[in-house]
């Protein structure tokens, strides 16, 4: 979860070898439909349910600059 004012947003994070990359979903309003739904191409590593997300006709969105890995401090905390 990622905190964008007062409400939280489901994000999904996209891990380079350089930077890590923080984006949203957006519903695409219109539907792909019929047999063609199944030839989207969808990257194989991602989730199964964000394959079915896009295949849908959703598509992620970058909330904000990459973040350099050099640059990034990760710390393992206790779940709230």
């Amino acid at each position: 979860f990622f905190s964008e004012s007062t409400r939280l947003l489901d994000v999904y994070l996209f891990l380079f070898d350089d930077f890590l990359l923080i984006t949203k979903i957006k519903r695409n309003k219109k539907k792909y439909g019929g047999s063609d739904a199944g030839l989207i191409p969808v990257c194989p590593s991602l989730t199964p349910e964000l394959q079915s997300f896009i295949r849908d006709g959703g598509f992620c969105t970058v909330l904000d600059q990459p973040i350099p890995l050099d640059r990034l401090a990760l710390k393992n905390v206790d779940p709230v």
